[in-house]
């Protein structure tokens, strides 16, 4: 896989389900990309393997060895570990499906839009949403930027 393509396009829906299902992993185990997309059968290996590859080298999840095809495009056996701090962060700004679903209802290119793109609007409307909350003054607004 080229580099440059792990950052074409994404489905976004396959990385929070990656998300969630990394964030499963017993303390101490690991979990293969095979049973990943087994986990995550409605996307295609290609679909997962992107993901966690993008995933590894912006450092929201942690993997045991590096995550490509073998020379016969059969899938090597790549463990992944555990999410990150960063990753945890994240998964908590769209972890709640009503924010999930407003993003996607609210955004006509949802689809075509880099799933860093969906995490800083969910990082935006979380912090409105703590603002509010705490109908802080605007000297003390919250603008948390979590990565």
């Amino acid at each position: 896989m080229i580099e440059e393509e792990i950052y074409l396009k994404t489905n976004n829906e396959c990385a929070r389900k990656i998300l969630f299902e990394v964030e499963k992993i017993p303390y101490g185990e690991t979990l293969t990309v095979a049973k990943l997309q087994e986990k995550a059968s409605e996307f295609s290996i290609e679909d997962v393997l992107r993901i966690v590859t993008l995933f590894n080298k912006e450092h929201y999840l942690t993997v045991l060895d590096k995550v490509s095809y073998d020379d016969n495009d059969v899938l090597r056996d790549h463990k992944i570990k555990c999410l990150t701090e960063k990753g945890y962060k994240t998964l908590d700004l769209i972890r709640n499906d009503e924010i999930w679903n407003l993003i996607k209802s609210k955004i006509d290119n949802f689809d075509e839009l880099s799933i860093f793109t969906i995490f800083d609007i969910a990082n935006k409307i979380m912090n409105v949403k703590h603002n509010n909350l705490f109908d802080l003054p605007k000297d003390l607004l919250i603008q948390n930027n979590r990565w």
